[in-house]
């Protein structure tokens, strides 16, 4: 052990735990949620105050020790961690404090699924995501995009101030009033470029006496294409959908063989299924769902309810009104864990392909090995993945848009042991409001696309190097196909790849404007102004003016 890590472990707060390379817990505590990303950090320090982060990058700016920050793990490119890092681990923050019946300190550690359940108790939510265990820091610095976004907006619009130890190690609490700028920045700004933020003071919503969540899927190829040309169409009307509706819909390279093992028809030239899946949620009753599906679906919405994938009403406690009688709540699973189920749904996920044990894929002669099974978690467990993003640009045709997706995955081998598909998030709604108090620099489009690939589980962790290097190719590919009819991306679907320099300054401003557009050169000039000196310096991190 070298004489730095030496003094930090000996000089450290007895109550700050550490975990070091050949401690017994080395090994779980350094895996990260892409497991592509095999990082063997030097040191993880488990953070339970702002004090203990304190010491933390007082430790690195004395002995210019690199670190990273790691809220949950979630970072798509791997960079909250890294090769001989102290990792600042902030997921032992997780407890809620209320300051009345409308406000609460969320910590950054604490996991969505288990803020949902929290609040729902006070019939209460923050517009949050849809996968459980991502925490509510990187989520929410990066923007966040969630189930309620077109009803209460991004995650970051119900936040009203925030906690953050900067690089001097001063803890300061940016909020609309005080440190303006640092405060619009940490909205959108991406996660660890100004300071460590250690906790947010939200605004909590309400839930409203009812919610309605459902899902559908369409397996025969035109009902998909219908289906998907329709939603895109409705979404490209920003004001023209029900607000309390949001939806998120996917595109997934299914495969071709029926429950019975038999080949299906396919388009000529196709060599796999696509199937279609929609999800959402719906500030209001049953009733008045199925009135606005069926209005702008038509047919395609069953006419039964019992043929809904899932389709389900819940009544929410409401404050200083009666809760709901202990019969009704031991039969009524909760709205978090309703979520959770869309979400795994629109990501598919091994529990709900209808894959045949004889349909292993469309080509017997890979050269690598195929596991039994695709993850069974697309954002839950730790799995290899790749992911990027982009926006509809405004001259695109959105029925084109969808016979583009559709022909690129039909034109993708299925195999039975990755989830490959395209994510379509809806935008508009609240969004298109105070869009000038958050970082976000896409306002104005009607929804958010995410091509996601997902291999191995957990067990097969940092295996298969061959294996990495072919789905994260089927990504870019995936991307230039569509480099007409796209721009822009979204930093909380983060991808490295999108010029081909960036580890250069110019490649990674070339990059960092893509994302943040012209909100870039504001950002790099509250940067300088609170980290003069770059400690807070990742792979993708704002660059000092």
């Amino acid at each position: 052990m070298t004489q730095d890590i030496q003094d930090f472990i000996h000089s450290a707060p007895n109550d700050l735990k550490i975990v070091r390379i050949g401690d017994p817990l080395y090994q779980y505590a350094r895996v990260i949620s892409n497991t592509r990303f095999g990082h063997m950090p030097a040191m993880i320090a488990y953070c339970k105050t702002a004090s203990h982060v304190q010491a933390c990058l007082h430790f690195c700016y004395r002995y210019e020790f690199k670190f990273r920050i790691r809220s949950g793990g979630h970072q798509h490119e791997g960079m909250s961690s890294g090769d001989g890092v102290l990792i600042i681990d902030l997921s032992k923050m997780d407890t809620i404090e209320y300051i009345d019946d409308t406000h609460a300190w969320i910590p950054v550690g604490k996991q969505l699924g288990k803020v949902y359940d929290e609040l729902e108790e006070r019939g209460q939510i923050i517009p949050g995501g849809g996968c459980q265990s991502v925490n509510v820091g990187g989520l929410t610095q990066g923007g966040g995009w969630g189930l309620s976004i077109r009803k209460y907006g991004m995650t970051c619009d119900s936040v009203l101030e925030c906690e953050i130890v900067l690089a001097d190690g001063t803890v300061a609490y940016p909020s609309p009033t005080h440190l303006p700028d640092l405060f619009w920045a940490l909205k959108g700004g991406g996660g660890g470029n100004f300071g460590v933020v250690t906790r947010f003071r939200f605004k909590l919503p309400s839930l409203g006496e009812v919610t309605t969540s459902f899902s559908l899927l369409w397996k025969d190829g035109k009902d998909a294409v219908k289906a998907m040309k329709i939603w895109t169409v409705l979404h490209a009307d920003l004001t023209g959908l029900n607000t309390g509706l949001s939806t998120a819909c996917g595109m997934m390279v299914a495969s071709p063989k029926n429950d019975k093992g038999e080949e299906i028809d396919l388009p000529e030239g196709h060599v796999s299924a696509v199937h279609a899946r929609m999800g959402g949620l719906f500030y209001g009753s049953k009733k008045t769902l199925l009135s606005i599906l069926r209005k702008y679906f038509g047919d395609l919405i069953p006419k039964e309810e019992k043929h809904f994938v899932s389709l389900k009403e819940t009544k929410h406690k409401q404050l200083y009104k009666n809760a709901l009688d202990s019969s009704n709540q031991s039969n009524t699973l909760s709205l978090a864990k309703h979520q959770n189920i869309i979400s795994e749904f629109v990501n598919p996920t091994v529990h709900i392909n209808d894959t045949s044990s004889t349909a292993t894929s469309c080509k017997e002669d890979r050269n690598y090995r195929v596991l039994p099974n695709a993850p069974s978690s697309t954002c839950d467990r730790p799995h290899p993945h790749k992911v990027t993003s982009g926006f509809p640009k405004a001259t695109t045709d959105h029925c084109e848009l969808v016979d583009t997706i559709y022909e690129y995955l039909g034109h993708t081998c299925f195999y039975i042991d990755v989830n490959r598909y395209m994510s379509f998030h809806c935008l508009g709604g609240a969004v298109t409001e105070h869009t000038a108090q958050r970082v976000f620099a896409f306002p104005t489009k009607p929804y958010l696309l995410q091509i996601q690939c997902w291999w191995d589980d957990a067990g097969n962790a940092f295996t298969n190097v061959a294996r990495n290097k072919v789905y994260v190719q089927w990504v870019e590919d995936f991307r230039k196909n569509l480099a007409s009819q796209i721009e822009g991306a979204f930093i909380n679907f983060i991808d490295r790849s999108l010029v081909p320099n960036p580890e250069t300054p110019e490649g990674r401003l070339q990059l960092l404007e893509i994302y943040y557009q012209e909100n870039l050169e504001k950002l790099r000039g509250i940067k300088t102004k609170y980290d003069p000196e770059n400690i807070f310096d990742f792979g993708m991190s704002i660059p000092l003016i």
